[in-house]
């Protein structure tokens, strides 16, 4: 079943979803047989879905109210563009509150992990984004690259095939470039990492020490 608790929402909408997305357009009363569910208990995560934008209601004169599920890229895009715009009022806020503080460096590991990293920090750049990218993290990274696209220069090359659909600013690496990715958001945070699926590994660091490495690292493999 999908979580989507991290995201505010119940443990019964995410449910809830999960059984739209199998069933298709559904009554509450069919959500809540497949669902083994109670029928007010199903129609409340309906509801639920349908405020927070996870899901529609599709009327009709002659049959009951009739639920339709978000497509889940569009339910992506819309949380991460949530929860970007929540990150930037919280930077906001800490930029004005907050010491100066010591460089970070972190190991991080695994696909998802990557993934979700990427996706914070690609859709926090203001001004922009360089590197490469391995292929894979192109799809599950995409509603940050397109909020960056409205504010931020974009100079990443795709490490593999580049999709049919790939924005005019995406290229491809050369062949000869490593496998790896490496990005770099507004001239202060790197993400480093290589391998794939599940193996994949590597650091994120605010040092800028690390980060001229990282740039130098760049241009000779541009």
């Amino acid at each position: 079943m999908l979580d989507l608790t991290p995201f505010a929402f119940t443990p019964t909408e995410s449910l809830v979803y999960s059984v739209l997305l199998r069933l298709g357009p559904s009554t509450g009363y069919a959500v809540a047989h497949a669902s083994r569910l109670a029928r007010a208990n199903a129609y409340g995560a309906l509801e639920g879905l349908v405020t927070r934008g996870a899901a529609s209601r599709t009327p009709s004169p002659a049959r009951p109210v009739r639920y339709r599920p978000t497509d889940p890229q569009a339910l992506l895009a819309q949380l991460a563009t949530l929860q970007g715009e929540a990150l930037d009022r919280l930077g906001r806020e800490l930029r004005g509150l907050s010491l100066p503080v010591d460089p970070v460096t972190k190991e991080i590991a695994g696909n998802r992990a990557v993934a979700n990293l990427i996706l914070q920090l690609v859709a926090r750049a203001e001004r922009r984004v360089d590197g490469v990218m391995a292929a894979e993290l192109w799809r599950p990274t995409l509603p940050a690259w397109r909020r960056a696209g409205e504010r931020a220069q974009l100079e990443v090359a795709l490490a593999g095939e580049l999709p049919a659909d790939a924005p005019a600013w995406l290229k491809q690496a050369s062949e000869n470039a490593p496998k790896v990715t490496m990005l770099i958001m507004d001239e202060s945070q790197l993400v480093l990492t290589s391998g794939e699926g599940d193996a994949i590994a590597g650091l994120w660091s605010s040092h800028p020490l690390i980060v001229m490495i990282g740039r130098r690292a760049l241009q000779t493999m541009s």
